[in-house]
């Protein structure tokens, strides 16, 4: 009798999965429908608005259709729809809960130069406003910044990914951060690859407070506040040469900057001694974290130096690299929770 009913439950189950998959490709159809499109990838990104969308539908009624398999099984049997669940357990963990995580990770440096005040930062990155991190999702992460005793935020860079026409009221949440808000633009932000939206975003966090630092120098609470233009879409080198004409030597004394760029390998393009710290996104920390695959897969595709995750020290100074808030191309994340990173400055 209970051997019947769960056969007659896994059946529901997969008939039902079979239906909230084809649900999924339409929504995914109307959900990609006036957005800001990234040329040439439109196809692989309604693939992963597939898969979002995927999994939030249809996951459930896999997972309990061979769950339902395993049990109506002999013993001998139920291994391989149980590991096809316990797959697809981790794939659902990595798309519906992790993603919606948000940790908070302290870093503390000392002995900062005599004209600068002691500062508490948030540092943050890769936002990625749009195609998978959603509107509730972007309200939360300024609510949790709000909840935390920061006298400024610095953003490094990849504010959106194929995000709805109006920037504008999209990205208003911002408007409510009580601290300043500093930042760069990343490479999704400027065309590298992204849609032509660069002028557009720009006016846009301007228009909610954002002061964008990208190529400038800003003076703040004894700091000098330096923004770097994106390595793929920008012209960082020359940035460099300019807001470091004579370069500076190992012994020179550090100077009392602060370095936002979006690239960790923005930093080893910079002169010796060149900043207190620098603070850097772009890697997501590998965003679905595989022992071995993972780094190698980061050294070939994403950065030519291993920093992808925490503090480094660099010939440039000390360098922090946030392991983001969003995802792209898998809209997943495994073992890297979104993370905004507090970094106290102190004597």
């Amino acid at each position: 009798m209970i051997g019947a009913s769960i056969q007659r439950s896994g059946r529901w189950a997969w008939r039902l999965f079979a239906l909230a998959a084809l649900l999924s490709v339409g929504i995914s159809l109307w959900d990609y429908a006036g957005r800001w499109y990234t040329p040439r990838l439109e196809l692989r990104n309604f693939i992963m608005l597939g898969l979002f969308w995927g999994a939030r539908l249809a996951g459930p009624f896999l997972l309990w259709g061979l769950i339902a398999q395993a049990v109506a099984l002999p013993w001998s049997r139920r291994w391989r729809p149980l590991l096809g669940a316990l797959f697809v357990s981790v794939g659902l963990w990595a798309s519906l809960v992790e993603p919606e995580l948000i940790r908070v990770r302290t870093t503390t440096l000392t002995g900062i130069p005599a004209s600068a005040q002691p500062v508490r930062l948030a540092v943050i990155a890769d936002i990625h406003w749009g195609l998978f991190l959603r509107d509730h999702q972007l309200q939360r992460l300024v609510d949790r910044l709000n909840a935390l005793e920061v006298d400024a935020v610095l953003v490094a860079g990849d504010w959106v990914h194929e995000p709805p026409r109006d920037l504008h009221a999209g990205l208003a949440p911002l408007a409510q951060v009580r601290a300043p808000l500093f930042g760069v633009m990343g490479n999704h932000d400027v065309q590298a690859p992204g849609p032509d939206l660069t002028e557009p975003l720009r006016a846009a966090l301007q228009a909610h407070g954002v002061r964008l630092l990208d190529g400038r120098t800003l003076a703040w609470r004894g700091w000098e506040l330096v923004g770097l233009d994106d390595l793929w879409g920008g012209q960082p080198q020359a940035q460099i040469r300019a807001l470091w004409p004579s370069g500076t030597t190992p012994a020179t004394p550090v100077p009392a900057r602060l370095v936002v760029t979006h690239q960790p390998d923005t930093v080893a393009l910079l002169p010796p001694s060149a900043a207190f710290l620098s603070v850097a996104g772009h890697t997501h920390g590998g965003q679905i974290w595989i022992p071995g695959l993972t780094p190698w897969f980061l050294r070939h595709t994403n950065t030519e130096q291993p920093w992808w995750n925490g503090l480094y020290t660099t010939p440039a100074g000390p360098l922090l690299v946030t392991p983001g808030i969003g995802t792209i191309g898998p809209p997943a994340r495994l073992a890297v929770v979104p993370t905004i990173d507090v970094v106290e400055l102190r004597r």
